[in-house]
């Protein structure tokens, strides 16, 4: 892995796009894109994360984790788990 991915700040926005893939800026001011499709088809939990209106009113929570309404949510210090490239 780079530096950027080992050093994840937290997010500062996050823009939902299909399937399933955030795109993240980070507070460093870089971008990275999330790939969520397979936790989110696999686990229960993520049930609402399904419908694709429900996934595209994603926030960034104060800490810098990505987060819903219904309190799903990844924390900023585990964001790196899924990122899928950069830019």
């Amino acid at each position: 892995m780079n530096s950027l991915v080992d050093a994840l700040p937290g997010a500062r926005h996050v823009s939902p796009l299909p399937p399933y893939r955030p795109e993240v800026e980070l507070r460093s001011g870089e971008t990275v894109f999330l790939d969520l499709e397979m936790l989110i088809r696999q686990r229960d939990a993520y049930w609402r994360l399904r419908q694709s209106r429900y996934f595209a009113i994603v926030s960034v929570d104060p800490q810098g984790g990505i987060c819903w309404p219904e309190g799903e949510d990844f924390a900023s210090d585990g964001l790196e788990r899924y990122v899928v490239s950069q830019s």
